[in-house]
């Protein structure tokens, strides 16, 4: 597993620690129980960087997502919960 968040939950912002990960781009999506897209992100996972700092989550809807995080041909999807 190459991404993980740091936290089950959340409120307004997700921790996503990296372990070892490439140059490439890091490709991040919230998506709802239903499969809906909420939001998504595109990160560069600089050298030595050990964690990616979503901010902006505050006004998602209250309930259980799925983080799906995908970097060249390696993804990792996770549940995770919007809290208050």
């Amino acid at each position: 597993m190459f991404a993980k968040t740091r936290s089950f939950s959340f409120i307004d912002r997700l921790i996503i620690e990296v372990e070892d990960a490439v140059q490439a781009p890091l490709q991040v999506k919230l998506k709802s129980e239903d499969g809906q897209i909420w939001c998504k992100t595109e990160n560069r996972v600089h050298s030595g960087a050990t964690s990616i700092d979503w901010e902006g989550l505050g006004e998602l809807p209250y309930g259980v997502y799925t983080l799906e995080c995908s970097q060249g041909k390696d993804t990792v999807e996770m549940k995770t919960v919007k809290r208050i």
